[in-house]
């Protein structure tokens, strides 16, 4: 008779097969290179039936007795139930997927740049599964439209514009293959064909009978289920939201302590003289792979984290064909299957494009402070959590995606790095401070709007009076709020919560920082409560 343990991982491998054969393009991110030609399917009735197959695997899981685990095998069952009870709180009554046009915009164009993103260096071998994806594109769009019902306005707005900027790129990702291609002409009908395949989907949702602004609220129920089910803390509403709160007027103590040491102004102008008075010594590109070239040699002889064998983390400058689709810089973790585990740190000079040499420095000064976006990116951040995550020996924890562990750890790097001094810039503190207090406001945000206290245009101003931010940049920040509830709340709390078991373990039973360090990150991205649990439990 096959042990519990043994039906848990027999659950997570059919799991695992049923979505790369739902959805191929999710496959071939976690690196199974067999379903890069493929693209799912986006009509309701795909959707349904995954719904069933949820039910019928949460079911199975759920009658596996957690009295009969331990450790690992306990966490990695708490851990298959989020997954599947958070996919099944989106999708059961697939009203929430119905009113979202950006999922199915969203997706059809980022099966395609997911593509390009993994095989950047070397389009040619790649074209073939490229030009496959390209040709599923308008079938898939026509299956999505047909499922929008009473889409949100705001999310409407969004898809809307997203397949300006999809047809944009589809368009030059198709010229830049054609170059590569035996048969131009067919790779740039493809291309041609997709691209108005994103007009007709921006024109049908657009004429759709549009629902309330306000639809993008999941309600304080389902808020609570998903904090319960996404962070692990078993808080209610107004607690998370006294705790925001709190946080905001501590951090902001703080901040103005800071701030007066730096002379006249606010925070935000402070920065922004900072900012402008910043004159880069060298190209961008090369100052970004010094500055992770340090942090990896200063991680290395700290001693204070693990380095997995065989990472390398590639620094790279954004292709012409894809800078309007990236920020100034980001990081492309490798899938929790491939081999070879490089992750990718963009750099997007805007700057290099400008000939105006004013215009071109102010460009490169949106890069003030690359130093901490090295730190959170890279080593220690994003990089070295990932890479470490994606040879855990369950493959059940490496789909774990949990924001309270790997946002919360990329915001503890960026405080240990300031209060090491491994940051030297006399505005470090000051711009890391800032960054909580961002953080902070986003706690209350996201409660409030998803209880429905908050509409979009009053979130946004409680970004543009609490922490300085342009009204559009502040719009543009709660616009994806309103879609990944729990998310934003999860950086400033998921760094609360690896200070507080660090103090217990550090200070309570004398672990050195290191064997903290290896710890935490030999369990993959973990709500912390769940870890604790999973300790306690031998």
């Amino acid at each position: 008779m096959k042990s519990p343990s043994t039906k848990l991982r027999a659950l997570g491998e059919r799991y695992i097969e049923r979505t790369c054969s739902d959805f191929p393009q999710w496959g071939s991110a976690l690196g199974f290179s067999k379903y890069e030609p493929l693209l799912g399917g986006s009509d309701a009735k795909t959707r349904a039936d995954r719904n069933l197959f949820l039910e019928e695997l949460r079911a199975e899981a759920e009658s596996l007795p957690a009295a009969a685990l331990t450790g690992d095998d306990w966490l990695d069952r708490r851990c298959f139930l989020s997954l599947l009870r958070t996919e099944l709180l989106n999708g059961r009554d697939l009203e929430r997927w119905r009113r979202n046009p950006q999922e199915c915009c969203d997706g059809a164009v980022g099966a395609v740049f997911e593509l390009v993103i993994r095989h950047a260096e070397d389009l040619r071998k790649a074209r073939p599964a490229i030009e496959s994806r390209l040709a599923a594109i308008p079938r898939f769009l026509k299956e999505g439209a047909s499922a929008i019902s009473s889409p949100v306005p705001l999310w409407t707005r969004l898809a809307v514009q997203s397949c300006k900027g999809a047809r944009e790129f589809v368009e030059t990702i198709g010229e830049t293959l054609a170059a590569l291609s035996s048969d131009p002409a067919r790779t740039r009908k493809l291309a041609r064909a997709a691209g108005k395949a994103f007009d007709l989907y921006a024109s049908t949702v657009a004429k759709k009978k549009q629902g309330k602004p306000g639809d993008f609220a999941i309600g304080s129920e389902r808020f609570e289920l998903l904090v319960r089910e996404r962070t692990g803390l078993d808080w209610s509403l107004p607690e998370i939201e006294a705790e925001g709160h709190r946080l905001i007027a501590e951090l902001s103590s703080e901040l103005a302590k800071e701030a007066r040491r730096h002379g006249r102004g606010s925070v935000s102008q402070i920065l922004a003289r900072a900012r402008d008075s910043w004159t880069p010594e060298a190209p961008l590109l090369d100052l970004y792979t010094r500055s992770s070239d340090r942090w990896r040699k200063r991680v290395v002889k700290s001693g204070l984290y693990p380095i997995p064998p065989g990472e390398t983390l590639k620094v790279t400058p954004v292709p012409d064909f894809m800078r309007d689709h990236f920020p100034t810089a980001a990081y492309s973790s490798p899938g929790p299957f491939e081999k070879r585990q490089r992750g990718i740190f963009w750099v997007n000079d805007l700057g290099a494009t400008k000939k105006d040499p004013e215009e071109a420095l102010r460009e490169a000064r949106q890069h003030f402070g690359l130093e901490l976006t090295s730190a959170h990116e890279g080593y220690p951040g994003h990089h070295l959590q990932f890479a470490i995550q994606n040879r855990h020996p369950s493959h059940i924890r490496r789909l774990c995606s949990h924001a309270i562990f790997y946002e919360g750890w990329t915001m503890w790097c960026e405080k240990l790095a300031v209060e090491k001094g491994w940051v030297r810039g006399p505005h470090a503190r000051l711009q890391q401070l800032h960054d909580a207090l961002w953080r902070a406001y986003r706690i209350v945000i996201d409660c409030g709007l998803h209880s429905g206290k908050l509409t979009h245009e009053a979130a946004a101003q409680v970004l543009v009076k609490g922490v300085g931010f342009t009204p559009d940049r502040a719009r543009a920040d709660v616009n994806w709020y309103t879609a990944a509830p729990t998310v934003p709340m999860s950086y400033l709390l998921g760094r609360l919560e690896l200070e507080r078991v660090k103090s217990r373990f550090i200070d309570a039973e004398a672990w050195s920082l290191r064997k903290f360090h290896d710890w935490a990150l030999s369990h993959g991205a973990v709500p912390w409560t769940w870890i604790e649990q999973s300790s306690r439990r031998g």
